[in-house]
């Protein structure tokens, strides 16, 4: 089980608005969003001041991250600058503040240092006692240390490491440090920096941590610009207040980590900014991984993560750029998640987007249903399973009698959920192909706009929706299939209408989905990439007292992303049900429009219902 989350005062942190710059570029952004990004925008004052408009934010938790003018790459020749050439054993130096004595370069005085050359076993070390600012060239540099850090900064008030445009360079250390006792453990990173770092220029730069970190700042880290290979045996890139990156080009080949921060002390957590730049992380843990917040208002991110694709202990915010999780655990945790721009896409083998502080639920979540009723809550907090055909209903907790038929206890109310949680969609697209619940919060979720396509799990411990309070669906286009042993559909408080279809037996992944009006008019039109037995949907075109036809199979000439068509023509399909909207969540099954249950329902299945199952790893 994960261990909780530190969420110190996160009700004073909630993610609560959009990224104005998404807002003012998406035509289909509604009055409601806009009236909400301007209320906001007139209270917070933590606006971004990063040159980017990608980067100008309104959020309550979106980190002010100010970028100095020597964060950029400039000439360096017109520095007069002290030229260090490395010669395998040492070094020759031209120049002031810098002197090489046993394979140990140390630099001593603020200024700008070009490095060139190889050494075979030395360091560069930065010393400045009066924190003054020390730039470091490297201009064709490959330096390795088998004991230690290849570059230590020990004392700055800042460090640059400019990478001239065609220049190449590797730093690299050992796998086995030698300290001086057995009290000391850093450095501990093959560049490793205790006061702020910032990297630029257009150079490449391959860093090899083979001992344990990549590249460590105990202070702040900016990436400005520069090709980035780094692997590590455990975290490739940490700061322990701030990684802020702007542009660049970044892979990462770690063992823990991919890109981290550290500083959890109340107020002053660490924080991941990602305003540019192309990412490509594999991680045996998370890949980003914030022990505070987290946004990502630009760039393009590939990520292979060994757990959670994106973590961070208090927020994330999803403003633009391009998101691809490719493979995780969970795709993306917080105990607070906004997503206001951008596209993202989510493979998880449990939950994709998953809102929690970490220490699970409080109860045990409700059994599948089955034939002779479905298993509730053994606390009695929800309901007792409906007696299947040939069955009796299974009381809360409790195995229901054999038989064809039968739901499930459904799930506690709104009660038990935490109200600091919360998941928050205003933009953006996002697309979520989860084994474990699609959408998940412990505590609420909320959508005015966007889209969301969630292909979510084919068994029924888990669904495509998930939430403990409410899920408010104000606009946006929402389309979730899957199991439908947990099946939820969007609170009766939502102000657009929804349906969710719940079939007897299980479609074939592929097979078409597809939603009109009583005039043909196209509302939805999804094929799931997974075998499914219920769907939710929620669009602005589908309206309440208003009749409908839910159709399979078929095709369409349109093309799908991520299995949703959007026009061309639809047919070939068989009608599965006409129904009416008489109220705002309709409720379906082939027969038509059925009651609506509370939480989540339990679905036919085999076997007689299931009882409890363990409390999961949230």
């Amino acid at each position: 089980m994960r261990k909780p989350l530190n969420v110190k005062g996160v009700g004073a942190l909630l993610v609560c608005a959009v990224v104005l710059s998404a807002c003012n570029n998406d035509a289909k952004t509604t009055s409601s969003e806009q009236a909400a990004a301007t209320a906001t925008a007139s209270t917070t004052s933590k606006t971004s001041t990063a040159t980017t408009a990608s980067t100008k934010v309104t959020t309550d938790v979106i980190q002010k991250v100010e970028y100095a003018a020597d964060d950029a790459y400039t000439d360096w020749a017109s520095a007069n600058p002290t030229t260090i050439t490395l010669n395998g054993a040492g070094a020759t130096i031209a120049g002031k503040g810098a002197e090489a004595k046993d394979g140990k370069i140390t630099i001593t005085a603020a200024g700008t240092y070009a490095i060139s050359g190889k050494l075979n076993d030395g360091q560069i070390v930065v010393n400045v006692a009066d924190k003054g600012v020390v730039r470091l060239v490297l201009n064709g540099a490959e330096i390795h240390n088998s004991t230690t850090s290849a570059i230590y900064v020990e004392e700055a008030g800042k460090t640059i490491i400019s990478l001239p445009e065609g220049a190449e360079n590797l730093i690299s250390d050992g796998t086995k440090y030698v300290y001086p006792d057995a009290s000391t453990d850093e450095p501990n990173a093959a560049i490793f920096s205790k006061d702020d770092l910032t990297i630029n220029g257009s150079g490449k730069l391959t860093v090899q941590g083979n001992y344990n970190n990549g590249i460590t700042s105990k202070d702040k880290l900016k990436i400005t610009g520069g090709t980035l290979e780094v692997t590590a045996a455990d975290d490739g890139i940490m700061g322990r207040d701030l990684v802020a990156v702007q542009a660049g080009n970044i892979t990462v080949k770690a063992e823990g980590h991919g890109i981290k921060t550290t500083n959890d002390k109340e107020g002053s957590e660490g924080y991941i900014s990602l305003a540019g730049g192309s990412f490509n992380i594999t991680s045996g843990e998370d890949a980003l991984h914030s022990s505070g917040g987290l946004d990502v208002s630009g760039g393009d991110v590939h990520i292979n993560a060994g757990d959670d694709g994106i973590h961070a202990d208090v927020s994330i915010a999803i403003a633009g750029g391009t998101i691809d999780i490719a493979q995780s655990n969970e795709g993306i945790e917080a105990p607070n998640i906004v997503i206001a721009g951008g596209t993202t896409s989510v493979v998880s083998s449990d939950d994709g987007v998953n809102v929690s502080d970490g220490s699970g639920k409080a109860e045990n979540e409700a059994g599948g249903g089955g034939p002779g009723g479905g298993g509730g809550f053994p606390s009695g907090d929800a309901g007792a399973g409906t007696a299947g055909q040939g069955g009796t209903a299974g009381a809360a907790g409790q195995r229901g009698a054999g038989g064809p038929g039968g739901f499930g206890g459904g799930a506690p109310g709104a009660s038990s959920a935490n109200s600091n949680l919360k998941l928050t969609i205003t933009g953006g697209f996002l697309s979520v192909d989860a084994k474990g619940d699609g959408l998940d919060s412990n505590g609420s979720i909320v959508m005015s706009g966007g889209t969301v396509v969630v292909s979510g799990p084919t068994e029924n411990n888990n669904g495509a929706l998930d939430y403990d309070g409410t899920f408010e669906m104000t606009g946006g286009t929402l389309v979730a299939a899957g199991s439908s042993g947990m099946v939820q559909a969007t609170s009766d408080s939502s102000t657009q209408a929804g349906v969710l279809m719940t079939y007897t037996k299980t479609q074939q992944a592929g097979a078409i989905v597809h939603l009109a009006d009583s005039e043909g008019n196209e509302i939805i039109t999804f094929a799931p990439s997974k075998n499914y037995q219920s769907v939710f949907i929620s669009s602005p075109k589908l309206k309440q007292d208003a009749s409908y036809t839910l159709s399979a199979g078929g095709t369409s000439t349109a093309t799908s992303v991520k299995g949703l068509y959007d026009g061309g023509t639809y047919q070939g399909g068989t009608k599965v049900v006409d129904f009416k909207t008489a109220t705002m969540i309709t409720w379906l099954s082939e027969t038509g429009v059925t009651e609506a249950r509370s939480g989540m329902m339990g679905g036919p299945g085999g076997g007689g219902g299931g009882g409890m199952r363990p409390a999961r790893k949230q």
